[in-house]
C-alpha cells in the first residue's frame, strides 16, 4: 500500500460518519427531485389536518416532528440546541380570570360575556376602569388637507371611555384607520380606556355577520403594552350604548360620512370594564435543524446555510387578507410555505446521497415564527448553532409554487460578488425566467442572514389572490415549475459549495425604485 494510497484512507476515514439510510429516500419517495414528491409531502404539510400551522400550534409541533423524523431517514444529523429542534419563545396573550364588562344605562345594569360578547384587545392594558362613556365616532384625528377631520375636536373626553367604529368614513387610505393609530389616538386625548365594534358598513360586507376580534390576535405590539384598557364589543353592547343617541348604528354611520364627526358624551350611560392579560414566558416555538457534513476537511467547516418556514397563519385570526369572514377557517398555506418547506425537504434528501454530498456542509433549516416577523430566523442568527463566521451564504425558500410560464423573481444577487452571473450560469438548463433583484431585505427570512453580514439568495414566484387566504391550497400550485426551481436551488447551492474560493459579501447599492420584490407582511388588520 503506498503512502498515496494511505493517505487517501486515512481522509475518507476522517469524514463524519453518516447512518447508512443517507443513501436510501425515505420510505415511497426517490433520492431524486421529483414532482411526485413535492406532491406528496406538499399534500400532508398543507391538508386540513394541520390547521394552518400557526406558529404556536399543536400543528405546528407535529409538522416540526414529521419534517424532523424525515431527516432523520435521510441520514442528517441534528444540530438544534434540543436535538433536532431549537425552542424559542414567542411572546402570546394568554386571557386570564377576571375580564368583566357592565354597561349600565340609566338604573339598567347588564353584565356581558368575555369571549362571546366582547373580547380584550392582546394589547390591552390589564386593568379596571369605570366611568361616563363618549361616542366618538372613528376616532379618528386626521388634520392632513385632504381630511381635515378630528372625531376629538370640542370634546373632553379625559378620563372617560370612548366608544369608537372600526375603519374610516370611507376613505381609500387605511393608516388612521389601523386598531393602534385610534388606540394611540384615544390616550393622546386622555381617555381612560376604548371600547371598539364593527361599523355597519364592515358587517353589511360580512354578509350581517358581526365578528368581534379575537383576544389571541396580534396586532403587531407585545401583548399587554398598551397605555389603556381596549377591547372590541359586538354590535349589541354598543346598540345599548348608543340607545340614548335616539339613532341606530347604521343612522349614526350615515351621518359620520355624509356631515362629519358626531362625537357626543352618551348621557345615562356609564361602563365598567376590567381587563385581564398575560404573556407567556415558555417556549412555545421551534425551529427544525439538519446538518450534512461537508465531504472535504479543507472546507467542510465553512457551511450554506438552505432555509424555508414551515409556519403559516392558522385559523386566520392573524395574518389573514381574507377579511373578517375569514377568520375561523383553516388557511392550509400551501404555496406560503409549505412549497418552500417541500422544497427543503427535497433537496435535503438529494444533498444525502453519498456522490451528492458536497466539499462544504449544509445546514437545513426549517424556520417556524416567520409569519409573526421573522422570529425563527432571528432567533436563530443571534442563537446561531453554527458561527456566523463560517457561514458561506443562506439560500432562501419562501413561496415557490405559483409560477406562471416558468417565471420567478430571484433576490439578494447583489449581496455578493458574481452571484448573479452563479445563478445564471446554472438556469442556463432549467430555462427559467428570473427577474432580478439586488437587494438583500424582503420580508422572508433571509433578510435575518443579510442584516449578519451574509450573502443570500430568496427564490421566490410572486404574490397571487390567494395570498394568506383560505384558498391557498395545494390544488392551485404549479409542481411542474416548482420542481424546476427546486432543482436550480440544488445546482446553485452545489456550485456555492463545490467552488474554491468563498463568496465575498457585498452591500447592494439602496434600491432607486420602489420593491418589486418580497412578500408582504401580515397586514394589520384595520
Amino acid at each position: 500500500m503506498t503512502r498515496t494510497t494511505l493517505a487517501l484512507l486515512a481522509l475518507i476515514l476522517a469524514l463524519p460518519a453518516l447512518p447508512a439510510s443517507a443513501k436510501e429516500a425515505g420510505p415511497g419517495f426517490s433520492v431524486d427531485i421529483l414532482e411526485k414528491d413535492l406532491r406528496t409531502r406538499l399534500a400532508w404539510l398543507a391538508a386540513d389536518e394541520r390547521k394552518g400551522r400557526d406558529t404556536i400550534s399543536a400543528e405546528a409541533v407535529t409538522a416540526s416532528q414529521w419534517i424532523a423524523d424525515q431527516w432523520g431517514a435521510m441520514g442528517l444529523l441534528p444540530k438544534g440546541t434540543e436535538g433536532w429542534f431549537q425552542p424559542f419563545v414567542v411572546p402570546q396573550p394568554i386571557l386570564k380570570e377576571g375580564n368583566l364588562l357592565e354597561v349600565c344605562v340609566g338604573s339598567d345594569t347588564t353584565s356581558y360575556e368575555v369571549e362571546k360578547d366582547w373580547n380584550p384587545f392582546s394589547l390591552s392594558r390589564s386593568g379596571t376602569v369605570e366611568g361616563e362613556v363618549v361616542f366618538a365616532g372613528y376616532g379618528i384625528t386626521a388634520p392632513e388637507k385632504r381630511f381635515d377631520y378630528d372625531d376629538y375636536k370640542g370634546v373632553d373626553v379625559k378620563g372617560k371611555i370612548v366608544v369608537v367604529f372600526r375603519k374610516n368614513p370611507g376613505w381609500r387610505e387605511t393608516r388612521h384607520a389601523g386598531f393602534r393609530t385610534k388606540l394611540s389616538n384615544a390616550k393622546k386625548h386622555g381617555a381612560a380606556a376604548i371600547l371598539l365594534c364593527n361599523n355597519p358598513a364592515t358587517v353589511r360586507q360580512n354578509g350581517g355577520k358581526d365578528v368581534i376580534g379575537h383576544w389571541s390576535a396580534s396586532l403587531g405590539a407585545p401583548s399587554g403594552s398598551g397605555p389603556i384598557p381596549y377591547a372590541f364589543i359586538s354590535h349589541e353592547i354598543a346598540e345599548r350604548l348608543l340607545a340614548p343617541t335616539g339613532k341606530s348604528l347604521d343612522e349614526i354611520e350615515t351621518a359620520l360620512r355624509k356631515e362629519g364627526p358626531q362625537t357626543q358624551l352618551l348621557e345615562g350611560a356609564s361602563v365598567k370594564l376590567r381587563t385581564a392579560m398575560a404573556t407567556t414566558k415558555e417556549s412555545n416555538a421551534r425551529n427544525v435543524m439538519g446538518f450534512l457534513p461537508g465531504r472535504d476537511p479543507a472546507v467542510s467547516d465553512e457551511v450554506v446555510v438552505l432555509g424555508a418556514h414551515y409556519d403559516h397563519v392558522g385559523l386566520g385570526f392573524f395574518g389573514s387578507t381574507g377579511g373578517p369572514s375569514a377568520a375561523g377557517k383553516i388557511h392550509n398555506g400551501a404555496d406560503d410555505n409549505g412549497s418552500g418547506t417541500v422544497s427543503l425537504m427535497e433537496l435535503a434528501e438529494w444533498f444525502s446521497r453519498g456522490e451528492n454530498r458536497p466539499r462544504r456542509s449544509l445546514l437545513f433549516i426549517a424556520f417556524t415564527g416567520e409569519e409573526r416577523g421573522l422570529l425563527g430566523s432571528r432567533h436563530y442568527v443571534n442563537n446561531p448553532t453554527v458561527p456566523l463566521a463560517d457561514t458561506v451564504a443562506m439560500l432562501n425558500m419562501d413561496m415557490v409554487g405559483r409560477s406562471k410560464g416558468g417565471r420567478m423573481q430571484m433576490g439578494g444577487v447583489g449581496t455578493a460578488k458574481g452571484l448573479k452571473d452563479l445563478v445564471a450560469a446554472a438556469n442556463e438548463k432549467h430555462g427559467l425566467k428570473i427577474q432580478w433583484d439586488e437587494q438583500g431585505v424582503a420580508p422572508t427570512d433571509s433578510t435575518s442572514f443579510f442584516r449578519k453580514g451574509l450573502p443570500v439568495l430568496f427564490f421566490f414566484t410572486g404574490l397571487h389572490g390567494d395570498y394568506h387566504k383560505p384558498s391557498d391550497d395545494v390544488e392551485r400550485v404549479n409542481f411542474a415549475d416548482l420542481t424546476r426551481i427546486c432543482r436550480l436551488v440544488r445546482d446553485v447551492c452545489t456550485e456555492i459549495s463545490e467552488r474554491d474560493e468563498r463568496l465575498v459579501f457585498t452591500r447592494p447599492p439602496p434600491r432607486k425604485r420602489p420593491p418589486t420584490i418580497g412578500i408582504r407582511p401580515s397586514p394589520e388588520p384595520d
